[in-house]
């Protein structure tokens, strides 16, 4: 097939970015979102057996990627920040019939992705004695911390970039293609450090990992968009006026979710902490559990987002409404089905993935009373991940803001009253069935009205 642009070959993509942004039917949903979710997934995994594996590295490889982990969720942040920015973009552009302009929007947000990684990067280096005494790193490891901050600082750009390119695939409805691409990414990097550690090598394959994973994730996403013809390189130098007040509606509040996601998973384990290392264990067990429940929400929900962002500017707010509430429904009996399931399971489960007795007992603990609600914090996290990607960031932010806080503070009073931890597991259970029942009618309200269309 030959490289043109979509609008002069709409049968290059006419399944995904043409006059299909009519079909709202459940089966394109499904099949836009399989994708997604099987994405946010395999990120996730991804990140899991990276740190298994450089706990076999020896020495403080371990220690040195421990305490790089609050850092490296500043970069999490902006990159999710910036993808997600993109993809809405260029969701909207396909919507109204101007697929070509995926090129401008590409161009213009990995410039100011790019500007803000190097203030960013500049600023941890240039103040790297301090934020090692702030992070608590060991002078003997401080040496190592720098360089290996300044690695991962270049590495990350490399990964922005290229989810960047995925991004504007996912926003085109060509999930399948951003989904292999990420597939590939995990593939290598996860490659490169499993042959470093059979040659005994350091910590610092791991930025080598990423950059280099990062730029066959930019070659075969940049290359695919060509190929399709959502990009013509030549348009890549075009600025978009709006970018930067695309960024701070969409990105921000994306960014933000992420940071706050990861100083509360922080927050918990010091919460769990006194209740002594068989409890932590277990905590981490079951978090783990929940979370391979709830990650692909966040997939579900961005996939139900492209499809509503494109039908909204081509088709109207009927069919942009009528997207969002066939995704809810589905999202809906999706968890309802994984809330049997635990139900039903969730105990068994954790003793499978606990090898000691002791932590088995505190895995089940935690299931057999928060497992029941995950699908209600799956279901919460798919509507507030749509708002984010249509314009209603800060309610997004305000509301898992609120409900964290709530959790944190109740949670860890009680369990300093008892001293022991069911107190915050039923905290943490009660909350998010509150959170959905008393939630739900606020953010459907917002998600109906939208507050992102570009013209």
């Amino acid at each position: 097939m030959t490289t043109r642009s979509l609008t002069e070959s709409p049968d290059a993509a006419r399944d995904d970015t043409s006059g299909q942004h009519g079909d709202v039917s459940y089966q394109r949903i499904i099949r836009v979102s399989l994708p997604m979710v099987a994405s946010a997934v395999v990120a996730v995994v991804m990140q899991v057996v990276v740190l298994a594996l450089i706990g076999h590295m020896g020495g403080s490889a371990l220690y040195v990627r421990s305490v790089y982990t609050p850092v490296s969720y500043l970069f999490l942040a902006m990159t999710t920040g910036l993808a997600v920015t993109v993809q809405v973009s260029v969701a909207q552009a396909c919507g109204r019939g101007a697929p070509q302009a995926s090129a401008d929007y590409l161009g213009s947000i990995a410039r100011a992705g790019v500007a803000v990684f190097v203030v960013l990067g500049g600023l941890l280096m240039a103040l790297a004695g301090p934020l090692s005494s702030a992070i608590g790193v060991a002078g003997g490891s401080r040496g190592t911390f720098r360089v290996f901050l300044a690695a991962m600082a270049v590495a990350t750009v490399f990964g922005m970039l290229g989810e960047l390119c995925s991004g504007v695939l996912r926003g085109a409805g060509r999930t399948g293609i951003a989904a292999i691409i990420t597939a590939t990414y995990v593939t290598i990097n996860l490659g490169i450090v499993s042959a470093d550690l059979a040659l005994h090598g350091g910590l610092m394959v791991v930025p080598i990992a990423a950059g280099a994973a990062g730029a066959v994730e930019i070659a075969l996403g940049f290359g695919a968009l060509v190929h399709v013809g959502l990009v013509r390189p030549r348009r890549l130098t075009a600025w978009r006026p709006d970018t930067w007040r695309m960024l701070l509606r969409i990105g921000l509040p994306v960014g933000i979710t992420s940071v706050v996601l990861a100083v509360v998973d922080l927050v918990l384990l010091r919460i769990v902490g006194p209740a002594g290392q068989q409890a932590v264990a277990g905590f981490n067990v079951g978090y783990t559990i929940q979370a391979a429940v709830i990650v692909p929400a966040v997939g579900l929900g961005s996939a139900i987002a492209v499809l509503m962002n494109q039908s909204l500017p081509g088709h109207g707010l009927a069919a942009y409404r009528v997207v969002f509430r066939r995704g809810l429904l589905l999202a809906t009996a999706g968890y309802a089905s994984v809330t049997v399931a635990l139900i039903l399971l969730g105990g068994p489960l954790a003793s499978v993935m606990s090898g000691n007795p002791a932590v088995a007992e505190q895995a089940r603990h935690f299931v057999m009373i928060v497992g029941p609600t995950f699908g209600c914090t799956g279901l919460t996290l798919v509507v507030l991940t749509i708002l984010e990607q249509v314009g209603h960031g800060r309610i997004a932010v305000l509301m898992n803001s609120g409900y964290f806080l709530v959790v944190l503070v109740i949670g860890a009073l009680a369990v300093h009253a008892h001293h022991q931890v069911t107190g915050l597991y039923w905290t943490m259970a009660i909350a998010a069935v509150i959170g959905l029942v008393t939630g739900m009618p606020i953010t459907v309200r917002a998600g109906r009205n939208p507050r992102v269309l570009r013209r």
